[in-house]
């Protein structure tokens, strides 16, 4: 069975429409599908379960985890399977390429990182999401040619 990318988007699309008048979930405003923060909610959601701290969570997580990352990662794991694309990469340094990417999310929480929310943030005519999809966009740039195409080696 294949399912076209228009029919996953609907799909998804409809079952989150659904999922949110059923659970009565509301977002906060400008909380997109950031990669980040569902990250740093998902982890302090499972930590304040475990542990029983109260780490930060944004109010759509309180009760139960956004679990965006997830499926995203599930969905191109997927894909890339059936589509024959799945190839496993290794780098040169893992400790760099841990500690950038630790960078990144990073930065992205404290700029409010995802291009949605930057994107949202620009449309209200806020000036530190132009500068942060510059940014973001200078990032990707020189990450993808300077460090990407010189470190990965295909495994």
């Amino acid at each position: 069975m294949k399912i076209s990318p228009l029919q996953a988007g609907l799909f998804a699309g409809l079952s989150g429409a659904i999922l949110q008048a059923v659970f009565k979930v509301t977002p906060p405003p400008a909380y997109g599908l950031c990669i980040a923060c569902h990250t740093r909610d998902l982890i302090n959601w499972i930590v304040n379960s475990i542990a029983g701290t109260t780490l930060g969570l944004a109010p759509v997580s309180k009760f139960f985890p956004v679990l965006t990352v997830v499926g995203i990662f599930l969905g191109a794991l997927i894909g890339a399977v059936i589509h024959k694309d799945f190839k496993l990469r290794s780098t040169k340094n893992l400790g760099v390429s841990f500690i950038l990417g630790f960078l990144v999310i990073n930065f992205a929480l404290l700029m409010g990182g995802c291009p949605i929310r930057m994107s949202l943030r620009t449309s209200y005519g806020d000036i530190f999401g132009i500068i942060g999809l510059l940014g973001l966009f200078i990032g990707v740039v020189i990450g993808s040619e300077l460090y990407l195409k010189r470190n990965l080696k295909i495994a």
